[in-house]
């Protein structure tokens, strides 16, 4: 039988939310690598391992794309633990991430701990890229039924609308790492609110997907 993921609390959610909705508008003041480690900072349930700080290379692709590199290193050198001419760790997914970031980074053994750790990783590799890392900085989390309706109720066409009993995080710790789901709206390409689906493995790395669709909301935003 499948466990069933527990609900995390919305007050708490919410308020890591603006408080990430707040840096969004306000990274650009920051010098690097302070407003990575400023956002880190926002995740009380995150933790950098003791003596390293959060660093970033950003890796240019082609003309129109730039991707970021984070990574982790000694508070007291400013030198990468990788060369800038290794392919790109595109979002994370490989070893590389594994050995030069994740191993650094720990979360409290609890939903509200795997939760915030899931929301920063998603923020990390998407803080100062371009292209299609910009969609999720273009997208909101949702976590309460009153933002919810106030996205449902502004938007200019609404199919397939199928309103959860529940609009808050859910998350399941276990002995691998565990799984997170949450709300997520959309305005880029085609317009919606769909369930993100994230498995947190052992090495720290995330499957994430697009889950099921609650709200079909029409064309949106050019990509």
């Amino acid at each position: 039988m499948t466990a069933r993921l527990e609900r995390v609390a919305q007050e708490r959610a919410e308020a890591v939310l603006g408080n990430v909705l707040h840096f969004r508008d306000n990274y650009a003041r920051f010098e690097k690598p302070d407003d990575v480690n400023a956002l880190l900072e926002l995740f009380s349930g995150v933790h950098v391992r003791s003596g390293y700080v959060l660093d970033y290379d950003l890796v240019q692709e082609g003309k129109a794309m730039i991707r970021i590199r984070p990574f982790a290193r000694r508070a007291e050198s400013e030198e990468a633990v990788f060369s800038v001419e290794e392919p790109s760790d595109q979002e994370g997914h490989g070893e590389q991430a594994v050995e030069t970031l994740y191993q650094y980074l720990s979360y409290d053994k609890t939903p509200v701990g795997l939760f915030e750790y899931v929301f920063l990783v998603q923020e990390l590799w998407s803080t100062r890229a371009s292209w299609h890392e910009a969609e999720w900085l273009a997208s909101t989390p949702i976590f309460t039924q009153r933002r919810f309706d106030e996205i449902i109720h502004s938007a200019r066409k609404v199919e397939d609308l199928k309103t959860p009993d529940w609009c808050g995080p859910e998350a399941l710790v276990d002995a691998e790492g565990g799984r997170v789901r949450f709300l997520v709206h959309t305005p880029m390409g085609w317009e919606r609110i769909y369930w993100l689906e994230v498995s947190v493995e052992a090495d720290g790395r995330l499957d994430v997907h697009a889950g099921d669709i609650v709200a079909d909301l029409g064309q949106g935003e050019n990509f």
